[in-house]
């Protein structure tokens, strides 16, 4: 009931900072309509066009031929005076001298979407935002088939110790998902990002975030069914650092490479569950051994250099398009630490409760892509950005050690690998993540002229 309520208030916590991202983004559209529709105030001048001093001159009057007579005579007694008169200024030559006028001057006749729509030498730009999506974890993808080669490993060391069948096996995911980044562009070519997402997944019973087994009946154990291993939360932070340039091929459409400094830890929180009852056979019959909960925590750090491809696609000025596809490869350490209880229910109906240490590490490695799409809406320096961002992902073990530690017999409950998990290490796992995302964002720019 309390999980049920935090994801409530998690959803109505959503809501409304969905609400406020909108809202300040509509007063910041509205304020910038409004300024630019505000007529000047009385007696305020239009700024008025500078002439340079080779184009000032007399104001033009009624010719008089007197005067003309006279201003010959003065220019035959000046070419006396100066037999080397130097040559007229030429104006031609003048205006090509003349430097061009600044962006200021510029910005008189250009309406605010014209000004902020030029290519800058500097942009920066900061966005936020939040999404929702679909979770597919290794953890509980790697449950299955990694339970089922171990419990037929213990058959060699621990005969008549019960089988683990995966009869049921996890579904896809909700989770939801906070995004940040900080970008910096040089000319529109050069693109340095520094991103950070994190996906959130909170679980109930009543969500199939779980793996179920069954227990075949052996000589010495009834048939049973249980529950194995359930996803209570799942954390994943992804931190991005990439360098780009695009080298524009047309008008409108622009490609080159990207390169990604990635770091990406993952916290799953799990609990592991297990049922078996032997029978009068056994030589501890009508024994019932379940697991009545525990919490243990799965934890991986890894990191890589992604290399990738980065395009963008120039539709109109105010609408642009933009994608991205990267080649993942990184590698790491995980450990997983926790504690399991376990309730021993003789035929005499006395009981005991024991608790066991599930404790495991090693090296884990991922591989795949990462592919994000997204279209960007811009007005002046206020963006809005909607995409997608899709990790396909292959995830294997270079080396997994460990083991569950107890004073329970271990053939009456079901474990992870003993000492060596040569079934985690022979198979890739599969991870995928599918977010959809929406992030306003605000952009400054700076030339030789000033910031805008």
């Amino acid at each position: 009931m309390f999980t049920n309520h935090f994801q409530v208030y998690l959803l109505r916590f959503n809501l409304f900072v969905h609400f406020v991202f909108v809202l300040v983004f509509a007063f910041s559209f509205g304020s910038l309509l409004a300024e630019e529709s505000k007529p000047l105030a009385p007696g305020a001048e239009p700024k008025k066009i500078q002439t340079s001093a080779v184009d000032k001159g007399n104001p033009v009057q009624n010719p008089n031929p007197n005067q003309n007579q006279n201003q010959n005579q003065n220019q035959n007694q000046n070419q006396n005076q100066n037999p080397n008169p130097t040559p007229s200024a030429n104006p031609e030559s003048n205006a090509n001298s003349n430097p061009a006028p600044s962006l200021s001057e510029r910005e008189d006749n250009q309406t605010p979407m014209e000004i902020f729509n030029k290519v800058y030498e500097h942009r920066f730009m900061i966005r936020g935002g939040l999404g929702i999506g679909k979770l597919s974890p290794a953890i509980l993808n790697e449950t299955g088939p990694a339970w089922f080669q171990n419990s037929v490993f213990r058959q060699i060391t621990e005969p008549g110790a019960p089988l683990s069948v995966p009869y049921k096996p996890a579904k896809d995911l909700g989770i939801n998902s906070q995004f940040f980044d900080i970008r910096y562009g040089y000319k529109n070519k050069y693109e340095i990002q520094y991103a950070e997402d994190t996906s959130l997944g909170v679980y109930s019973r009543d969500l199939p975030a779980s793996n179920n087994f069954i227990s075949p009946r052996t000589d010495t154990y009834w048939a049973s069914s249980f529950e194995g291993n359930r996803l209570l939360r799942f954390e994943g932070v992804s931190q991005h650092l990439r360098f780009s340039y695009t080298h524009p091929i047309t008008k409108i459409f622009m490609i080159g490479p990207s390169i990604n400094f990635h770091r990406y830890s993952e916290r799953n929180n799990i609990s592991y569950g297990s049922y078996s009852t032997s029978r009068p056979e056994a030589s501890v019959p009508n024994k019932v051994t379940w697991s009545i909960g525990g919490d243990a925590n799965a934890e991986y750090s890894m990191k890589g250099i992604l290399p990738g491809v980065y395009a963008k696609l120039k539709l109109r000025d105010w609408w642009e398009i933009r994608g991205r596809l990267e080649l993942l490869d990184r590698k790491g350490n995980f450990s997983v630490l926790g504690s399991q209880i376990i309730q021993e229910v003789y035929g005499d109906g006395t009981s005991n409760f024991s608790a066991v240490l599930p404790a495991y590490g090693g090296k884990v490695r991922d591989k795949g892509t990462i592919l994000n799409l997204e279209t960007s809406f811009q007005y002046c320096r206020f963006t809005l950005d909607i995409g997608m961002i899709r990790q396909d992902v292959k995830r294997t073990y270079d080396t997994y050690l460990g083991d569950t530690i107890g004073n329970v017999p271990r053939t009456d409950y079901s474990a992870r690998s003993v000492y060596i998990g040569f079934s985690e290490m022979s198979a890739s796992i599969k991870h995928t993540v599918t977010e959809f995302y929406i992030m306003p964002g605000v952009s400054f720019f700076y030339d030789e002229d000033k910031i805008y």
